[in-house]
């Protein structure tokens, strides 16, 4: 046994120790376009005009016009409800060589907002008029997110600085309107909010024989050629359809992201790196080789050709027709990527000759952005989020940029 005082001494390195909690609830009720009449009232049924009906015995229109009921309002529709919780520890160690500061976090989503569109309903509901929107979802995600600073400075007047920041978040549906009897595999319950989905091949068909051999596709099975994707019959029910379209690897919103920086002052000089970077997350990128006869080809490694059985993409296809099984997992891609965001070497003058023009100081700098990257994307491009939207050629490349300036202050 030691004693306080002892047990004290020993934690004389502990400069700052803070515990954290934090509960709180708060609402949303976010739903899209607020300028979708079917939304903004969600809780009154809507009518629409519809067609003349037609009468007698030649079938002709009436003067008379229908009105049809478009969307079934929900009395008792309410806002969704998020609990967030939250416990933390910030720290300082060593005299302030060592801070930062850690922390797990949980949010509960509950009663969200799933629309009519997106709900399972019976057949005999219509086809025409719109289920109403429900609150019949949940949805929760947490994670942790750890940040470290290093700050020392050394006896011939050098201050090395750096920090260091990680976060990992992870989503997951939790209910959502979904048939009972639907397989587990095509649920939305149960995965990540955006999940990828896909069809999976197991090779490639080499020859006539394997095209006789594979398994039917639903539509367009008479293009089949060799060089094309064996694409797996996941439900084992003969056919590839839909019912064969997969979940996949991770969705576009990264798992963990990191940030790290470093830098160095000495006097009237200064220097600082920042690297960025993400993992556990899928883009897809569509490169669209000879698509709609055009003699345009992008480079995706080696192609299939009977002297290549094992190539990296299929053969091209160009005058004939191929459907949504044929390219399988081809453009998803691992988004994970390493990035120099930002770079700068600087110095600042303070006295002499700046006094004379009425400037307190003067800084001169050169930087740059985006200067360097590794990736494991075809190309440099960070998100999916682009013109047409997840199946669109992604984002424009991130754009590389050099500065030299000057700040000054009078």
């Amino acid at each position: 046994m030691i004693s306080e005082e002892q047990f004290m001494k020993k934690l004389t390195f502990v400069d700052m120790f803070k515990l954290r909690a934090s509960y709180g609830e708060i609402g949303n009720d976010e739903i899209g376009n607020e300028w979708d009449a079917s939304r903004r009232w969600l809780y009154m049924t809507q009518w629409n005009l519809g067609t003349k009906i037609k009468t007698g015995q030649y079938n002709v229109d009436s003067p008379y016009t229908i009105y049809r009921e478009a969307t079934v309002g929900n009395e008792n529709i309410h806002w969704e409800v998020v609990r967030k919780t939250n416990f933390g520890v910030d720290y300082s160690f060593f005299d302030g060589l060592v801070t930062g500061s850690a922390d797990v976090f949980r949010d509960k989503r509950t009663d969200v907002l799933i629309s009519g569109s997106d709900r399972s309903t019976p057949s005999y509901f219509g086809g025409i008029t719109r289920a109403p929107w429900a609150n019949l979802g949940k949805v929760t995600n947490q994670g942790y997110e750890i940040e470290v600073r290093l700050n020392k400075t050394l006896k011939n007047g050098v201050r090395l600085w750096a920090s260091m920041n990680m976060t990992h978040a992870k989503n997951k549906i939790e209910e959502r309107d979904e048939g009972e009897l639907l397989p587990e595999y095509q649920k939305r319950a149960g995965k990540p909010i955006g999940q990828t989905y896909t069809y999976v091949d197991h090779g490639y068909l080499q020859t006539m024989d394997d095209i006789y051999g594979s398994t039917q596709f639903e539509s367009l099975d008479n293009q089949k050629l060799p060089g094309a994707y064996a694409i797996l019959d996941y439900n084992g029910d003969g056919i590839i359809n839909t019912y064969d379209n997969i979940p996949y690897a991770y969705s576009g919103n990264p798992q963990n992201s990191y940030s790290a920086s470093i830098g160095a002052d000495y006097k009237s000089w200064s220097f600082f790196m920042q690297f960025y970077g993400v993992n556990n997350v899928t883009r897809q990128v569509v490169f669209s080789t000879f698509g709609q006869k055009q003699l345009t080809a992008y480079d995706e490694g080696s192609r299939w050709t009977k002297y290549n059985p094992n190539p990296n993409v299929p053969m091209p296809r160009f005058g004939s027709t191929s459907n949504g099984y044929y390219d399988a997992g081809r453009y998803f891609y691992d988004g994970s990527y390493i990035r120099l965001k930002n770079i700068e070497l600087a110095y600042t003058f303070t006295d002499g000759w700046i006094r004379s023009l009425g400037i307190s100081n003067l800084k001169l700098f050169v930087n740059g952005n985006n200067l360097w990257v590794w990736t494991r994307m075809p190309d440099d491009r960070e998100s999916n989020f682009a013109g047409t939207g997840w199946a669109s050629q992604g984002a424009y490349p991130t754009v590389k940029r050099v500065n030299f300036g000057l700040k000054f202050t009078l």
